[in-house]
């Protein structure tokens, strides 16, 4: 670990309080003259100690001889830095390196100023360096984050600590100064999650794009899509419907295919068959996105549209219990009406086209009503409300995370007829079963544990846009002219004979009928159509355990369960809208939906240094089972329409009348992967990755496939000709990765021919049920592959404040899997084929700078991207006989 500006002064307490620490961490080393470096990376390797060094004041590159067998870190520290200028000082696992005339005692009868320094939560920070401008004379806060500092010169102070911004003060005439200091904007050591682990990001060779959980709360999102929306450049996210709770559709540069292009999402280390959307943005850590083929292809088969890494919260290790509670209201409004015309501007409209078609006008007497449609059906001031509660902490060896949370939500449109509401519930804890100095093997054993719920209820159907018949649609459709209720009496004497059915509102008044064919009154409209309740839950438990097997060598075993539940209600009365759209039977719907997913992958992994070599190893065993089934009921004649009231029993129509159907599908897969990185002192990067893949949507001719990827990196800022820019270029690095990734969402048995029911036939009189095959088998169908290479630029300037990151892509996915069309002859319309091809191309650009004027913040950023999407081959025409292959034998 290193920082910029180190000025340490050690309490004797804090030494004292470390030398039972340093007894028990015991090494062995035996180098002849080695470098300070080396000795350092070994320390690390047999001990939990990390070092805390000014590169530009510690020479690492001294050379020291050392011989100690099962030694105490202290005496070896001694030892080496004996003849050296470098001294040293431990605090918790904390090696800190510093030249000896750095240190300077505070002299006698001199401005004493005392404080504490903490982090943005309030907790301590031990070992912060206070030191006052311009000199040597600093001093290191103490386990509680004091300090005591005797000024000599000045009254300005400086504040530093590893990972937050250096902050200068002006104590002026204060005797106590309280210090908040504030992450740093230094993304050089900044780690990211990739497939499986975490990297420093400095060291990626990969496309990966990272948003912290902080930047997904802006603007209060009531779901994690949403909160995504412009943050990450060649993702584009776009929402399905403005209905609130609705699912939006993440594309990762670009589509990919015709089936199913959604990206691989992993929720703590566990796919998700049930999206994001259930997920409380508040209880997220991080975000990683994987867009190239090289940063999935850990992932093989389900890489193929990119893949969304998602991290959750968790408790810190010897922290105080922390409660947190956040409640937000908000109103919705449209940002614009449609600029239609109003009533007398339509009426002169209608006249003139009648009259340029020689006809009457339409509106010989003027009519006075003047509805804005836009206007009725627009929920004024639609609220959202958001309410969030979080309990964390831990101690010596156990972390938690527990969190609470409820949105509710109206929509803009149809008041009443789409609400949204949901519930979150989230446990996230890890516990330290073994934690020993005293061997070197089985000495780290943690169990973590994640658990989640949730529950959403959404009322009223999908608020679709259609041509015609959606509520947007027919808003701007109507005409001004019509009334939203009718009150003559006459009209309605009429509508009891021509429209027996009509509908009235809650209050009692009969809603005009708007006889337009696919366009009607939409409050009617509302009212019969939307009486609707969906209530998804989703519970999932995640389980792991990582084990410390020997130095440099880890295991991790994880068993993870996902459950979702969905029950949908829906209610339907007697009806007449208009002429064409009526209904004359009263019906009630009910569906129960349940998908179970459970996966268990055990994972070893082995990291080792070889002075300037680094090397890391991972290999890995997954396997996972998906199935859902579904039963739902029809009938018809109700007592009552009531969306609460929603029951197959409030039906008392005719029992021959009534439907039940239900069916299911289930998924296998078994998977085996490997990765190796390598780099030369962070200068020169390598990583490998091959997986293989097995999934039961495959015949046995292609149930398998191999997917490999390697990537290279160069951080030419480490090179010895680029120092000199090293006052404005703090970090530089090219990559470049190729891959392939797979696709395998073409849903169970694709291979194969599934029966078909319902082909009755009359045999001696009676009626038999009979069933055929419902398609041509084709048992050489295999996985849609995606290969893809990208060239990336990664750039840091000014410690970190401008950030400049730019990306090319090209990626083609080939044997994509089509339905097929077949001549008629065959008896089938068509069959699966791996018949179609798609190109992907594109730019993307992300930059951001941060700065700050006074205690004022400020993070300019913004990103662009452009794909080009080119669909190279649909699989021709009608696929012949003569490659569908078969065998005719002819008997005499």
């Amino acid at each position: 670990m290193k920082i910029s500006f180190l000025f340490l002064f050690i309490f004797t307490t804090a030494i004292f309080a470390e030398e039972a620490h340093s007894q028990i961490a015991k090494v062995s080393l035996h180098k002849q003259n080695g470098t300070i470096r080396e000795i350092m990376n070994e320390i690390e390797k047999q001990t939990d100690y990390l070092f805390v060094y000014n590169k530009n004041e510690v020479n690492l590159n001294q050379k020291v001889s050392v011989k100690a067998k099962e030694q105490s870190v202290a005496n070896v520290l001694t030892n080496i830095f004996s003849n050296t200028d470098i001294i040293y000082a431990m605090t918790g696992n904390n090696i800190m390196l510093m030249k000896g005339d750095k240190i300077q005692q505070p002299q006698q009868n001199e401005r004493k100023i005392t404080g504490t320094v903490t982090d943005e939560m309030g907790e301590p920070l031990i070992g912060a360096t206070v030191v006052e401008k311009g000199t040597t004379n600093g001093v290191m806060t103490d386990f509680d984050g004091k300090y005591s500092l005797a000024l000599k010169n000045g009254t300005i102070i400086e504040v530093s600590y590893i990972g937050y911004d250096t902050r200068t003060i002006d104590a002026g005439n204060e005797n106590v100064i309280n210090v908040v200091m504030k992450g740093s904007a230094n993304m050089l050591t900044e780690v990211v999650a990739v497939g499986y682990g975490i990297q420093k990001k400095s060291v990626l060779s990969s496309a990966i794009s990272k948003v912290e959980g902080d930047d997904l709360n802006l603007g209060n999102p009531t779901n994690v899509q949403n909160a995504l929306k412009g943050k990450v450049s060649g993702v584009q996210i776009t929402s399905q419907s403005g209905q609130p709770g609705a699912d939006s559709k993440i594309r990762i540069r670009g589509t990919g295919t015709v089936n199913n292009s959604d990206p691989l999402y992993i929720i703590d280390g566990m796919p998700s068959y049930n999206g994001i959307n259930h997920l409380n943005p508040s209880d997220i850590e991080s975000i990683e996105i994987l867009k190239d083929a090289a940063s999935a292809a850990i992932y093989g088969s389900r890489g193929a549209n990119g893949v969304v890494l998602i991290s959750t919260k968790g408790g810190k290790k010897m922290s105080k219990t922390t409660l947190n509670y956040e409640f937000t209201y908000g109103i919705q409004n449209p940002e614009r009406k449609v600029d239609l015309m109003n009533s007398q501007q339509y009426q002169m409209m209608m006249n003139e086209m009648a009259a340029n078609s020689g006809k009457k006008p339409y509106f010989e007497t003027p009519s006075s009503i003047n509805t804005d449609w836009q206007k009725e059906l627009t929920y004024k001031n639609a609220p959202v409300v958001n309410h969030k509660m979080s309990l964390s902490g831990g101690g010596d060896n156990s972390t938690y995370y527990v969190s609470l949370g409820y949105v509710k939500q109206s929509g803009i449109m149809a008041k009443g007829y789409a609400d949204y509401e949901r519930f979150n519930g989230r446990l996230n804890y890890s516990n330290t079963l073994v934690d020993t100095k005293e061997r070197t093997w089985l000495n780290n054993i943690v169990l973590g544990a994640i658990t989640s719920y949730s529950r959403t209820t959404r009322t009223g159907n999908t608020i679709n846009n259609t041509e015609a018949g959606g509520i947007i649609s027919s808003m701007n459709m109507l005409p001004p002219t019509e009334s939203i209720y009718q009150d003559d009496p006459k009209e309605l004497e009429r509508y009891a004979v021509t429209y027996p059915n009509y509908i009235k509102a809650p209050n009692g008044r009969a809603y005009n009928i708007i006889d337009m064919n696919d366009v009607n009154n939409t409050f009617a409209a509302l009212q019969v159509n939307n009486n609707q309740k969906r209530v998804p839950q989703v519970f999932s438990a995640n389980f792991n355990l990582d084990i410390a097997v020997l130095p440099g060598l880890k295991y991790k075993t994880t068993a993870g369960f996902d459950w979702g539940f969905n029950s949908i209600k829906n209610a339907i009365p007697v009806y007449d809208l208009n002429t064409t759209d009526k209904n004359t039977i009263s019906r009630v719907e009910d569906e129960k939906t349940e998908s179970f997913f459970w996966q268990w992958e055990n994972i070893v992994s082995y990291n080792k240094s070889f002075g300037l070599h680094n090397l890391g190893l991972l290999g890995g065993t997954t396997m996972s089972s998906y199935t859902f089934s579904n039963i739902s009921g029809t009938d018809y004649d109700l007592l009552v329409v009531d969306p609460n009231k929603v029951y197959i029993d409030i039906a008392t129509g005719d029992r021959s009348l009534e439907r039940v159907s239900g069916g299911g599908s289930d998924h296998k897969l078994a998977s085996v992967f490997g990765r190796v990185n390598y780099n030369y002192d962070e200068k020169y990067l390598l990583e490998a990755v091959i997986r293989r893949d097995g999934s039961s949507n495959f015949g046995p001719n292609y149930k398998y496939a191999t997917f490999p990827s390697v990537s290279v990196g160069w951080a030419f800022t480490r090179e010895d000709f680029m120092k000199g820019t090293s006052n404005w270029l703090d970090f530089g690095k090219i990559r470049f990765g190729w891959g392939q990734n797979g696709n395998e969402a073409i849903g169970a048995f694709g291979y194969t021919s599934m029966m078909s029911m319902g082909y009755n036939a009359v045999v001696d009189g009676k009626v038999l049920t009979g069933g055929k095959t419902s398609g041509y088998v084709n048992s050489d169908l295999k996985w849609e592959t995606s290969e893809q290479t990208d060239i990336g630029l990664d750039l840091r300037f000014f410690k970190s404040a401008l950030t400049f990151t730019a990306d090319y892509f090209h990626k083609k996915t080939k044997d994509m899997l089509l339905y097929v069309p077949l001549p008629e002859y065959t008896g089938f319309y068509g069959m699966n084929a791996n018949a179609g091809s798609v190109k992907n191309e594109g730019i993307e650009l992300e930059a951001s700078y941060k700065f700050n004027i006074g205690k004022v913040n400020f993070n300019i950023g913004g990103n662009a991207s452009y794909v080009k999407n080119t669909v190279v081959d649909v699989g021709g025409g009608r696929t012949g006989l003569d490659i569908i292959g078969g065998l005719t034998h002819k008997h005499s």
